[in-house]
């Protein structure tokens, strides 16, 4: 039975692995045909799915405060270290928005944001603190000063 999120995002299964949401599937894809081992004996590798602690749990006025996790969708090794953390998302809501944040905090580099633009028929990554409209308007900017680079010379 397929089953739809909050987000109305469908379940997709490709070669045996069921992936949250169409988008994610064609990262899956994507970083498969870039040659991404998800083996983890190889040199660089990517982890699917992984829980990262955010915040540990605690204890307040005797009760016990759950830690807070995030789970990243794909989790690039290198050497045995993180070298990115790569989520899949349509857009950012708050409660994303918020871990994300935490994430850098914990771990000093931030998450990597990956969004399907069917307009272009590829993944725009940007950090997760770029909205992307911010990134059009600074892709923009470089298209314009290249332009003028190339007319001046």
């Amino acid at each position: 039975m397929v089953t739809k999120s909050k987000y109305g995002n469908k379940k997709h299964e490709v070669d045996g692995i069921m992936f949250d949401s169409k988008a994610e599937a064609r990262y899956y894809m994507k970083l498969k045909r870039n040659g991404m081992s998800f083996i983890p004996l190889s040199e660089t590798y990517c982890a699917m799915q992984e829980n990262v602690l955010l915040q540990e749990g605690y204890l307040c006025n005797d009760r016990k405060i759950a830690p807070i996790y995030y789970r990243a969708d794909f989790v690039i090794y290198e050497n045995g270290q993180v070298k990115k953390v790569i989520d899949v998302k349509g857009y950012q809501d708050a409660i994303s928005m918020l871990k994300m944040k935490m994430f850098a905090h914990r771990y000093g580099f931030p998450v990597t944001f990956a969004k399907f633009d069917s307009k272009i028929n590829k993944f725009i990554e940007m950090d997760c603190f770029e909205s992307a409209r911010q990134q059009r308007k600074r892709q923009t900017e470089r298209r314009k000063k290249k332009l003028q680079c190339e007319v001046s010379s």
